[in-house]
């Protein structure tokens, strides 16, 4: 009885894997349009491109075999007038509700939730294009009325009339087409964009009957995902991500490709200086970049000779998001972020990483390093690495650099680091500026500009734990200082900014939690 257990497990394992490879396969066409949307052959719900598919209110992922109509749509109190979500005037909120989201998030997205990440509902930017850019025809297959659409490189797809269902009822079904866009129209909180055709060959996209609560078809998109930013000015957020739902974003947005040089293709031109955070998406841990070159750089106008560097961005969250194992270049990684006062790379792996040139140049608000978890057995270009940080005191590093990098590879590595000061005591001597000094400071005999960390960061009190302890000692610190409190300022800073404050509070309880400074 037991083996024939197992047999049946074994196979409905089997079973379920090969449904859910069913599900992943799912065909597109590239119909050679300027925006390089790749469209799904079938309906949301459909397993040939004649099928009308499922029927998806706006913002629900099921097919309703029940009523379609606000009684029952899931984001609102029973009427037009009562919406809980995606809603930005309060006359059309329960209870005077707004939220301002416009289009869907990706748990809403009817495409994306049945068809995986990398599928999504259309904007109406797409469909408009898809629409505008092919050639239309009314015709049949297999019996079933709808548009022939012709790509400009010869590709069809088929979208069947499939109508569309309000109540209980099927609207037009064989004569009329609707496909659901991924946005809400301005100012009408209750319709969703949507563009639609008849048997007439009319066509139109507009919200007029494009009802939240209707049930109409989702023709899906897959864009490949790629790296960008988005800038949101209202927050002066720059974020970093990898996903095929750029166009979906609602702030300026703009390719991060590492291999181009910035001299003749600039980003935040028009917002450098809007910048005070950047966050790293958790989209970016699956990124494939194998390079990190010039990542908050955005270019040089030799004409106005204006960097585009965000001159005023003073943090960075998410930095343990970064996929830094496959990576081999950080080249300029944060050149000229002349602002940031604290940067956690305990996340880092640089196992691979050969360029290292210029990685903090410029970073002259940055008074602690913390480079333990550093790597640096296969580089070779370290020049210009730490240049002109004016302000750096302390870099954090138990290993031995010297041995590693040669004189001309480490050119000008520590120029002008002039508050520098080793473990040890050793100062800055602006003569040893390469790599010489690149190790532990031990003193007269062995200088050097790093110092060891004996303890864990946020291990202020030294007991070797991280705990709540630690926070009664940076209180501690805060009410009497270092010499009263006997805690040094360099274990009680565990955020690394320049000040010892609640923030560190904040910074012990997040390595409690999650192993790391968030």
């Amino acid at each position: 009885m037991k083996k024939i257990f197992l047999f049946f497990a074994a196979m409905l394992t089997l079973l379920s894997v090969q449904t859910v490879n069913a599900q992943i396969n799912y065909e597109y066409v590239d119909l050679g349009l300027p925006s390089g949307t790749l469209w799904a052959t079938c309906n949301v719900g459909a397993n040939s491109p004649e099928e009308f598919g499922d029927y998806f209110a706006w913002g629900e992922t099921d097919g309703k075999k029940s009523i379609y109509d606000y009684p029952n749509y899931k984001y609102c109190m029973g009427s037009h007038t009562t919406l809980t979500k995606y809603c930005t005037d309060s006359e059309y909120g329960y209870n005077g509700f707004t939220d301002g989201k416009t289009v869907l998030d990706p748990e809403d997205d009817a495409a994306t939730v049945n068809m995986g990440e990398d599928w999504c509902t259309p904007t109406i930017a797409q469909l408009r294009g898809l629409m505008e850019k092919c050639t239309r025809k009314w015709t049949q297959q297999n019996g079933v009325g709808g548009f022939l659409l012709t790509g400009p490189n010869g590709n069809q797809i088929f979208l069947p009339a499939a109508g569309y269902r309000r109540e209980d009822e099927l609207c037009y079904g064989g004569i009329h087409g609707s496909y659901r866009a991924n946005s809400i129209c301005p100012g009408t909180d209750m319709v969703a964009y949507y563009v639609w055709f008849d048997v007439d060959s009319h066509w139109d996209w507009n919200y007029l009957g494009g009802r939240r609560a209707d049930g109409v078809s989702v023709r899906a998109v897959r864009v490949i995902r790629e790296v960008y930013t988005e800038f949101v000015e209202e927050t002066g957020t720059l974020t970093y991500y990898y996903d095929n739902r750029r166009a979906s974003r609602s702030g300026v947005t703009e390719l991060y490709d590492p291999s181009i040089t910035y001299e003749n293709n600039t980003r935040f031109k028009d917002y450098y200086d809007k910048v005070t955070k950047a966050v790293i998406d958790p989209s970016m841990k699956n990124a494939p970049l194998t390079s990190f070159k010039n990542m908050f750089y955005g270019g040089f106008d030799s004409e106005t000779f204006t960097f585009y560097v965000p001159e005023n961005m003073t943090s960075i969250e998410g930095l343990k998001n970064l996929n830094t194992e496959i990576v081999t270049d950080m080249n300029s990684m944060f050149t000229m972020c002349s602002s940031l006062t604290s940067l956690d790379l305990s996340s880092f792996n640089t196992s691979k990483v050969t360029n290292m040139n210029g990685m903090f140049l410029g970073c002259n608000k940055l008074q602690t390093l913390d480079l333990t978890s550093f790597d640096v057995s296969k580089v070779t270009d370290m020049r210009m690495m730490f240049g002109s940080c004016s302000n750096l005191t302390t870099i954090y590093c138990n290993g031995d650099w010297s041995k590693i990098i040669s004189h001309d590879d480490s050119y000008i590595m520590f120029s002008g680091c002039n508050k520098l000061v080793g473990g040890n005591g050793t100062t800055f001597d602006s003569n040893v500026i390469d790599a010489t000094y690149a190790r532990l400071d031990k003193g007269e005999y062995y200088p050097g500009y790093f110092s060891e960390r004996l303890y864990a960061k946020g291990d202020v009190n030294r007991d070797g734990k991280v705990n709540t302890a630690d926070v009664v000692a940076v209180y501690s610190f805060i009410e009497k200082g270092a010499e009263e409190s006997g805690f040094a300022r360099e274990d009680a800073n565990v955020n690394g900014d320049a000040n010892v404050n609640t923030a560190d509070v904040v910074a012990i309880y997040s390595i409690i939690v999650k192993g790391h400074v968030e």
